[in-house]
């Protein structure tokens, strides 16, 4: 009989030794890459090339340090989020990091690519 995919998750993963840990650090890596090309890139073409609002506003309001804040906090929900699908779904974990490390890609990609790059 062929392993299911919670079986073979738990399979290919298992020697990692703290996999959770590796996994929390590779989300909170991705999402600080993204805010440390924001600044640069807000500082090269102007916070009109942001396209998220509540971020923009927090950064006319506060400058780089709203949506640096606002940057923690979602971090801090991600994690939270992250640890409770550990807890309640082990078999959704790694692919939910995914899902979050792609988020910060995506971001810094497109901080590199609309506000440095050009």
């Amino acid at each position: 009989m062929e392993p299911t995919y919670a079986q073979a998750t738990r399979e290919g993963l298992r020697w990692l030794p703290n996999r959770a840990a590796l996994l929390i650090a590779a989300v909170i890596a991705a999402q600080l890459l993204d805010l440390a090309t924001f600044v640069p890139a807000v500082a090269r073409v102007g916070i009109g090339a942001e396209s998220n609002p509540l971020a923009r506003s927090l950064y006319l309001l506060q400058g780089p340090f709203g949506p640096a804040l606002l940057k923690g906090a979602a971090i801090s929900v991600m994690l939270l989020a992250l640890l409770r699908v550990q807890r309640r779904f082990p078999n959704l974990v790694l692919p939910s990091a995914v899902i979050l490390v792609a988020i910060g890609l995506v971001g810094a990609a497109s901080n590199l690519l609309f506000g440095l790059a050009t």
